[in-house]
C-alpha cells in the first residue's frame, strides 16, 4: 500500500531571490547618480590647473630671444705684411681711433723706405741743377737783348745823323756810307728781335722743364710717400672708438695683406638680434614696441627690420634701443623680449590651456559654481599672448575652466572633480 508524500511549499524568498539584488542595485544607482550626476568619469582635483576668465586689457605679445650686437663695429685689417712683433691690447681693451693695437715687423719696407727717400733727394738735386744752368742761360740771353737793345739803338743814332746832314745838303756823308747805315740799322734790328724771341722762347723751355722736374719730382715722391705710409701701417691702429671684441693675430704670426688683426665695437651703440618662429612673425611689423629684458633691466626699443628669409623654423628681428642703456649691456648678451602685437580693449582672456591653438574652437571644462563638476564647453579662441589667449565665444567673465592636459578624457561630457 503506497504512502501518500506531503509535497511543501519552498519560502517565497528562495523562489524570488534575484529581486533582492535587483533593488539593492536600483538603490545604489539612485545614490550613485545623486553623487555623481551627469558625470562620468572622476578626475582628482590636485591633478588639474584652474584658471578664470577674466576681462579687460588684452595686450598681445610675442616673446622672442637673442642677443644684444653692436651697431656700430669695425674688423682693422693688416695694410701691409708682416711679422708680429708686439701685441698691445687683448679682447676687452677699451680704445680709441689712432691707439696702436699691432706692431708688424718688415725690414724689406724699412729697406725701400731708405731707397726712396735717397731717391727723391737725388731728384731733387739734379733737378735743382738742372734749373740752375737753364736759369744761367736765361740770364745771357737776357744780356744779349740788352746788348742788341744798345747796339740797335747807336745805330739808329748814327743813320739819325746821317739823314739830317743828307737833308741839309751836308757833303761829309756819302751816300755809301749812308746806305751802310740804314744797313746796319735793319741788321741790328732784327738781330734785337731775334735776340728776344730766343728770350722768349728759353723762358718758355725754361717753364716747361721746371714743370717736368716738378712732375718728375712729384713722382718720385709719391713713391716715398707710398713707401713711408706702408712702413707707418706696420703700426696697425684702432680705426674707431670702441672696445676690443678679439684680436686675430698673435705673437710670431706672419700677417698678409688684408688679413683681419682686431674686431673693435662701440658698446654704447648697441641694437637687439632676436629670434622669433616663423609661425609668429607674419604678426611683426615695422615700428611695433619691443621691451628686451637683461635679466637685470629692461630696455624699450622698437622693430626696425624684419629678416624676410627663415632659417630653421625662426625669422631674424632687429631692434632699436630706445631707452639707456644699462651697466650690464654688453655685445653678445643674451635677452629675452616680448613683441608687442597689439592691445585690445575690453577682451576676455585666460590663461593659455594645454593644447589650446589660437583662431580656433576647442572643448574646454567649465567648473560647476561648488567646482565639484565640470561639463565640456564648446570655446572660440582669438588671438594668444605669452601665456594668455582671448576668449571669442562660449565663456563669460569670471568662469573658471580647467588649462592642464584633459586629453584622457576628452570624450567624456561631464566630469567629477574629488
Amino acid at each position: 500500500m503506497d504512502t501518500q508524500r506531503q509535497i511543501t511549499q519552498p519560502p517565497l524568498w528562495r523562489k524570488y531571490w534575484y529581486v533582492m539584488p535587483i533593488i539593492i542595485l536600483l538603490i545604489a544607482t539612485y545614490f550613485l547618480r545623486n553623487i555623481l550626476g551627469d558625470a562620468s568619469y572622476i578626475v582628482e582635483k590636485n591633478a588639474v590647473v584652474i584658471a578664470t576668465v577674466e576681462q579687460g586689457n588684452f595686450r598681445v605679445n610675442v616673446r622672442a630671444t637673442g642677443v644684444l650686437k653692436p651697431l656700430n663695429i669695425r674688423w682693422v685689417s693688416a695694410q701691409v705684411s708682416g711679422r708680429v712683433e708686439q701685441v698691445f691690447v687683448k679682447a676687452g681693451a677699451e680704445v680709441s681711433e689712432g691707439d696702436v693695437l699691432v706692431q708688424l715687423s718688415n725690414p724689406e719696407l724699412h729697406r725701400e723706405l731708405e731707397t726712396a727717400r735717397w731717391e727723391l733727394e737725388a731728384n731733387k738735386a739734379e733737378s735743382h741743377a738742372a734749373f740752375v744752368a737753364l736759369e744761367s742761360q736765361m740770364v745771357d740771353l737776357q744780356n744779349s737783348v740788352v746788348s742788341a737793345g744798345f747796339n740797335y739803338q747807336s745805330a739808329k743814332l748814327k743813320l739819325d745823323a746821317e739823314t739830317l746832314l743828307m737833308e741839309q745838303g751836308n757833303a761829309t756823308v756819302s751816300a755809301l756810307d749812308y746806305q751802310k747805315s740804314q744797313l746796319a740799322v735793319k741788321q741790328q734790328m732784327q738781330y734785337w728781335q731775334a735776340q728776344q724771341q730766343k728770350t722768349k722762347k728759353m723762358q718758355e723751355n725754361l717753364a716747361a722743364t721746371k714743370t717736368a722736374q716738378q712732375a718728375r719730382i712729384g713722382l718720385v715722391e709719391n713713391n716715398y710717400q707710398r713707401v713711408q705710409e706702408q712702413v707707418d701701417a706696420l703700426q696697425v691702429r684702432a680705426s674707431t672708438h670702441g672696445v676690443v671684441q678679439q684680436v686675430s693675430l698673435i705673437l710670431g704670426e706672419r700677417a698678409q695683406v688684408g688679413d683681419s688683426v682686431a674686431l673693435v665695437a662701440d658698446q654704447k651703440t648697441l641694437f637687439a638680434e632676436l629670434q622669433v618662429q616663423e609661425v609668429r612673425a607674419r604678426d611683426i611689423a615695422l615700428g611695433q614696441i619691443v621691451t628686451v629684458d637683461t635679466r637685470t633691466s629692461e630696455i624699450a626699443g622698437i622693430v626696425t627690420r624684419i629678416d624676410p628669409a627663415v632659417n630653421a623654423g625662426m625669422v631674424l628681428i632687429d631692434v632699436k634701443l630706445t631707452s639707456q642703456l644699462p651697466n650690464e649691456a654688453r655685445p653678445e648678451l643674451t635677452v629675452d623680449s616680448l613683441i608687442e602685437i597689439s592691445n585690445i580693449d575690453n577682451a576676455l582672456f585666460v590663461k593659455r590651456p594645454v593644447f589650446a591653438p589660437r583662431h580656433s574652437a576647442i572643448g574646454l571644462y567649465k567648473l560647476s559654481v561648488d567646482q565639484q563638476f565640470a561639463s565640456k564647453q564648446s570655446v572660440n579662441l582669438g588671438q594668444s599672448s605669452v601665456s594668455k589667449i582671448q576668449i571669442l565665444s562660449g565663456l563669460t567673465a569670471g568662469d573658471e575652466i580647467i588649462i592642464s592636459d584633459t586629453s584622457s578624457w576628452q570624450e567624456h561630457q561631464q566630469i567629477m572633480i574629488n
